[in-house]
């Protein structure tokens, strides 16, 4: 009999004895979407998952309260996939891929977009990362990279910002990949840090600016003030109603409706065929610095 893929859980089935497989898809912020839906579900019917083994997200799911058991699913098993882009909800873009992921787990409406991961305990390892940084009375995460080069904003204007910042006594601090651009004044952690690790990091800081990728989304689990940059994707379906979103101006983009989806899914890879008139590139690196300070300001008077 072949495995059994459902579209939306039932309360039905998740009221049943039938044990019922998670296969997780997508990056690691849909990651942490989906740990806050099992979560939701959990919680309300009492149903444990079973979690299909991939290795870059176990960690995630070791201590889960919603996961039973980590391997792979038997055949004739139901399984279900976090993968909410391929569902009708998502072609209305003002619905949350948050609500839709919770949606597929039998939650239909998400009363608040509060994200949930099962703490994990710290290394020694990461206690001395964090305790070598030299941190300052600002501090600013910056994230330079995505999956998606077309998520992507030109390094030069990351280059002013850092420059901008470093000029008002902040300190900076890079997170990102090892084969990532390094941003000039930055405090480099490319290619040093976990996953984990980087939420870590993210509770240490005043401030965060991301694109909309994993730091993004850690930094609203941690509630580390954010400012999130949009192009391709739309704040409307991704950002969160604490961060400061900006969305870039696609009036003048000839691409945007086959720039990124599931009906182009092969262009997630590429870069913007606009070049330099990418939408990323219309983002006012100056405003960004400015808002970053008065919540660096702000964070400042609160203490």
């Amino acid at each position: 009999m072949d495995k059994k893929h459902i579209e939306f859980l039932t309360p039905e089935l998740l009221s049943s004895e039938d044990p019922i497989w998670v296969n997780p898809v997508g990056g690691l912020g849909d990651i942490l979407m989906l740990s806050t839906a099992l979560k939701r579900s959990f919680d309300k019917y009492s149903k444990k998952f079973h979690l299909a083994r991939r290795s870059q997200y176990t960690e995630f799911f070791s201590q889960h309260p919603a996961i039973q058991e980590i391997g792979h699913p038997p055949i004739g098993s139901y399984i279900v996939c976090n993968d909410y882009w391929m569902r009708e909800d998502f072609n209305n873009v003002n619905n949350k891929a948050l609500d839709i992921t919770c949606k597929i787990f039998g939650i239909e409406t998400c009363s608040n977009d509060e994200l949930y991961l099962p703490e994990i305990r710290k290394n020694n390892a990461t206690d001395l990362l964090i305790e070598n940084i030299p941190w300052r009375n600002k501090n600013v995460a910056i994230v330079f990279s995505s999956e998606s080069p077309r998520k992507m904003m030109h390094p030069v204007k990351w280059h002013i910002i850092v420059e901008k910042l470093l000029a008002q006594d902040c300190f900076v601090v890079q997170i990102g990949r090892i084969g990532d651009i390094a941003i000039r004044g930055a405090y480099s952690l490319l290619g040093a840090t976990s996953p984990l690790q980087i939420i870590d990091i993210l509770k240490r800081v005043d401030a965060v600016i991301a694109l909309d990728n994993y730091v993004m989304h850690a930094a609203k689990l941690v509630h580390t003030p954010t400012i999130a940059l949009f192009g391709p994707t739309e704040a409307s379906r991704y950002g969160y109603n604490e961060h400061i979103c900006l969305q870039a101006n696609l009036s003048q983009c000839n691409q945007a409706d086959k720039c990124l989806g599931p009906h182009v899914a092969n262009n997630y890879s590429t870069p913007c065929p606009l070049r330099e008139k990418h939408c990323m590139n219309t983002l006012d690196e100056y405003k960004i610095v400015d808002i970053t300070m008065s919540l660096l300001n702000s964070n400042s008077n609160g203490k």
